[in-house]
């Protein structure tokens, strides 16, 4: 007879979970850094949202610290945001410039090589359903 007991202690256990789980995704939906995070991202699902928090990313301040861009997800996403964020840190030059390095020798840069063993310990990405990778610095 004490089958009863263990199922209702279950369903009892299940049904706090559930309420527990459900109490966080609309909590978190009216937590200030959530809103705050949408206005980067405004497509925020709760589960991203949460994989952000994962990452130690809790509050404004070390979500303006750590956010960097979002870009569509593809195979060399990665490569794409390296050689952006070298441009645009200054070191491939402008266009005015006569620093410049010429592109036949920036076209032979493996971007990714880059990303993979210089990049990837200063910066982490997460990609979300939507399609978009959104790169983060770790140092925030």
């Amino acid at each position: 007879m004490t089958e009863p007991k263990i199922r209702t202690n279950f369903e009892s256990c299940y049904n706090y979970n559930k309420l527990k789980d459900e109490d966080l995704i609309s909590g978190g939906r009216e937590d200030p850094l959530f809103q705050y995070i949408k206005e980067d991202i405004p497509d925020l699902e709760y589960d991203f949202y949460q994989n952000i928090i994962d990452e130690g990313i809790e509050t404004i301040e070390q979500w303006e610290d750590a956010y960097v861009c979002s870009i569509p997800t593809t195979i060399n996403c990665e490569a794409q945001f390296v050689e952006q964020l070298i441009d645009d840190l200054g070191y491939l030059g402008d266009s005015d410039s006569d620093s410049d390095i010429p592109e036949f020798l920036t076209s032979h840069i493996d971007w990714q090589e880059v990303w993979d063993c210089e990049l990837s310990h200063d910066y982490f990405a997460l990609d979300d359903d939507s399609g978009t990778t959104h790169f983060f610095s770790r140092y925030f």
